[in-house]
């Protein structure tokens, strides 16, 4: 088990897993994901033996 953060699309669609929102943050400004259409950046924890992601908050990009 492990925090990070995945930003994800309008319709929680994985855009990027990033790990630390600040790659997140780089990622979105690289590809110019502005937030405008929805896109938000999750925080949670990663359960690598299940592949479950938990969403423990969120953040706007």
């Amino acid at each position: 088990m492990r925090e990070v953060a995945i930003v994800f699309d309008e319709y929680n669609n994985e855009i990027f897993f990033g790990e630390t929102v600040g790659k997140c943050h780089n990622y979105c400004d690289t590809h110019n994901i502005t937030g405008e259409h929805g896109e938000y950046i999750g925080i949670g924890v990663f359960y690598e033996n299940t592949r479950y992601f938990e969403l423990e908050d969120y953040e706007g990009i």
